[in-house]
């Protein structure tokens, strides 16, 4: 059934997305976000509906979920006590199943022409909110097979990477994962030259409605505040939370100079973040 759903969407028209009907889209996502690091390999999920459209990591749906369920249990089982503890539990060991390296979020709403993106950056959320980006694709002959779609090839030069993206105009919807939008048709692929980071589509499935995860923003909290900053200063932003109190705390730190070992941890955390997917401003 479900490869019947897959390879019998042929032909969407803008006009029959329009009225109500929705995509869901897999990919499955190859990321080398640190030059040291192996590959990173994580499955994504597009939801798309007529003005608006959410890339979000599968498994960070799936983790709230379970923390949710098992939260209310917790503390229904602790008698309302404030201290709810889930350490060394089963429900913990569950929700470590589906951990998460790659945190990007990304929200397009096209009828406000904006982008919204969120991001983990160590104890710290960052988020920032720009116009959707003006891509100057350059439109190749080039077609190939995926999925049983029939896409045609499309190159981009972008934030300091040069992109080779393959669109199906049978799925007449100007979408795709992380930023990447404005073709003639769905993005079935699309990775930079140097494959440090490839999306590839697993899965797609047409809806009449499309449930976005609820709270996919999340708040900011004590543990893990909430930093607002702008595209332009997102690098630094980033980079500011990386500070000796969010590495070290309240840690006693035995036979080490306090600012030398978080000197040490901060060179190695930063490490894991050293090749990211924009490398500059333009």
């Amino acid at each position: 059934m479900k490869k019947f759903i897959l390879l019998s969407l042929i032909f969407i028209s803008l006009k029959t997305f329009a009225q109500n009907k929705a995509l869901k889209v897999a990919y499955q996502v190859y990321a080398k976000q640190s030059k040291e690091k192996p590959v990173l390999k994580e499955t994504f999920l597009l939801f798309i509906n007529n003005h608006k459209s959410l890339f979000i990591n599968q498994n960070k749906i799936i983790s709230d979920s379970l923390f949710t369920i098992y939260f209310n249990k917790m503390k229904h089982e602790s008698k309302n006590s404030h201290v709810i503890n889930l350490r060394n539990t089963e429900d913990k060991k569950t929700i470590k199943k589906y951990k998460y390296k790659l945190n990007w979020i990304v929200e397009k709403d096209f009828k406000n022409n904006q982008l919204t993106l969120q991001q983990k950056a160590f104890m710290s959320r960052i988020r920032y909110t720009q116009d959707l980006p003006h891509l100057a694709w350059k439109l190749q002959d080039s077609v190939k097979t995926i999925l049983g779609y029939t896409v045609k090839k499309a190159l981009l030069h972008y934030k300091g990477r040069d992109y080779v993206a393959w669109y199906a105009p049978s799925v007449a919807v100007s979408d795709g994962p992380y930023k990447f939008w404005g073709l003639p048709g769905l993005i079935f692929e699309i990775y930079d030259v140097k494959n440090d980071y490839h999306f590839l589509i697993t899965g797609i499935e047409v809806k009449d409605n499309i449930v976005f995860p609820k709270d996919y923003f999340p708040k900011g909290s004590s543990l893990m505040p909430l930093v607002k900053t702008t595209e332009k200063n997102f690098n630094k932003d980033f980079n500011k939370t990386f500070n000796i109190n969010n590495i070290v705390g309240n840690t006693v730190i035995i036979g080490q100079d306090r600012d030398e070992y978080a000197k040490e941890r901060i060179k190695k955390i930063k490490a894991l973040y050293d090749n990211p997917i924009e490398l500059n401003e333009d």
